[in-house]
């Protein structure tokens, strides 16, 4: 009998069915990963610093509790909640071309936390408005906390935070850590639309990196696709060996007793 059909006969056993299906998914899911990070690093060489203009719901990203991961931010986002005024406070301290105001930070209620959203930007010594009521969906630029680097020389009153973080959120309002979303979102459009919202503000330069520097983040992204190609290769190397060993040790099997062909037998180990 040929050997190319007991091969044949041998790959396609039920009892390896599961570990082929198994090779599949796991080379699968890390040929996605790959292809995920190739996505960031692309859209972190974009001119508009790396703001993706696809938007994915809030909660494929990351979740309540969780910590951002490297390119995360400068994603495109979008959540669905209601504005809690409560826990709005503001952001001293910030200049829009050449005038001095504040940044508006307000509290997005959704189904499975809260998210920080700079919603705007007002003037010095202006009224800040109190957000709208009722259910709104916003779309915006998901952005890592900001650092005490971040932060200006005016010194925070009450209601006021001196930067954008979730430490300073959390000091400054009652929301528990397992509530609140990582990081922010800077407000793009809000549907339905509100005039009475504040000014538009001038996103900040989404950070890529760990280290807040988006050319170093992008590289990494670009590594870790190539990473994760890799092991989808590696997954396919060591499972092909395995089959060959399996293959081997058959034709051992089958070999005539009295005359064992010594190119078909597997080499043993002696320990």
């Amino acid at each position: 009998m040929s050997p190319v059909p007991a091969t044949v006969r041998l790959v396609l056993a039920p009892r390896w069915w599961g570990w082929h299906l198994l090779l599949v998914v796991a080379v699968g899911a890390m040929g996605w990963l790959g292809w995920w990070q190739l996505q960031s690093f692309e859209d972190a060489d974009r001119p508009d610093g790396g703001v993706t203009t696809r938007a994915v719901p809030l909660d494929r990203v990351t979740a309540p509790g969780d910590r951002l991961r490297p390119g995360d931010p400068g994603r495109q986002v979008t959540a669905a909640g209601t504005w809690e005024a409560g826990g709005q406070v503001v952001v001293p301290g910030r200049e829009r071309a050449g005038r001095e105001g504040a940044l508006v930070v307000t509290p997005l209620r959704t189904a499975r936390g809260v998210v920080p959203v700079v919603r705007g930007w007002v003037p010095a010594r202006a009224a800040v408005p109190a957000p709208p009521a009722g259910r709104v969906t916003v779309r915006g630029v998901l952005q890592r906390s900001e650092t005490e680097a971040d932060a200006t020389t005016v010194v925070p009153r009450e209601g006021e935070v001196g930067y954008v973080a979730t430490v300073t959120l959390l000091a400054a309002t009652a929301y528990d850590p397992d509530q609140l979303y990582d990081g922010f979102v800077v407000l793009r459009s809000t549907r339905p639309a509100l005039a009475d919202d504040p000014a538009a503000p001038a996103v900040v330069a989404a950070r890529q990196g760990d280290d807040g520097s988006g050319q170093v983040g992008a590289w990494r992204n670009l590594a870790y696709a190539v990473q994760w190609w890799l092991f989808a290769a590696a997954a396919v190397f060591f499972w092909a060996a395995v089959l060959m060993r399996a293959v081997q040790e058959q034709r051992v099997v089958a070999a005539p007793t009295g005359a064992p062909d010594a190119a078909l037998i597997a080499p043993r180990r002696t320990t």
